[in-house]
C-alpha cells in the first residue's frame, strides 16, 4: 500500500533500529497524521474557494466541502480496498467478529433479564424504565455494556456463563 509503504519507508530510514510495535506505532502515527492533515487543509481551501459564509450556504452548496484532497482520496481508498479484502473478510476477523457479537448480545439478554446482575451504579440506572418503560431498562444495559473494555466484557461473561468460574 503507497500510504503505508511511504512512511515505512521514511521511519525505517530515520530510525534504523526501531522493530516490532514500536515500528507499526510510528508509522500508523505518521499516517493518520497525514489523513488529518490533508482533510483539513484541503477542506479549508474548498471552504475558502466556495465563498460560503454561513451554514445554509453550505446547505445550498450543492458539492461536499469537506473531504481528502485527490491524491489523498486515492491513497486513502486504496487502504481501505485492502483492509477490507485482505483484514476485515479474513476468517479469523469474522470469527472474532461472531463472538464477540455473541457475547455482547448475551451479556445484553442477561442484564436486561436481571438488572440486579448489575452493579449497584448501574442497576439503579434502570430506573429509567419507570420513566421510560422497557426502552429505558434497555437504555441502562446498553450503557453498562458500552462502557466495558473488551477484556472486561469477556471477563463478565465467563463469570456469567462459565460454570468453573466463581463470581
Amino acid at each position: 500500500m503507497p500510504l503505508f509503504r511511504g512512511y515505512h519507508d521514511e521511519v525505517r530510514a530515520k530510525y534504523p533500529a526501531l522493530a516490532g510495535r514500536r515500528l507499526v506505532y510510528e508509522i500508523l502515527r505518521r499516517m493518520i497524521n497525514h489523513l488529518v492533515s490533508d482533510l483539513i487543509d484541503a477542506s479549508a481551501a474548498r471552504l475558502r474557494l466556495s465563498g460560503v459564509g454561513s451554514i445554509a450556504e453550505v446547505r445550498l452548496h450543492g458539492q461536499a466541502l469537506i473531504g481528502f484532497s485527490d491524491a489523498t482520496r486515492e491513497l486513502n481508498y486504496a487502504l481501505k480496498t485492502f483492509l477490507r479484502e485482505q483484514l476485515y473478510k479474513h476468517y479469523k476477523v469474522r470469527r472474532m467478529t461472531a463472538k464477540a457479537r455473541r457475547v455482547v448480545r448475551e451479556l445484553f439478554d442477561t442484564f436486561f433479564s436481571d438488572p440486579a446482575l448489575m452493579p449497584d451504579e448501574h442497576e439503579a440506572r434502570t430506573r429509567l424504565e419507570l420513566v421510560q418503560g422497557p426502552a429505558g431498562r434497555a437504555r441502562a444495559v446498553a450503557d453498562y455494556i458500552a462502557g466495558m473494555t473488551d477484556r472486561y466484557a469477556i471477563l463478565e461473561h465467563s463469570r456469567l456463563f462459565d460454570p468453573r468460574e466463581r463470581t
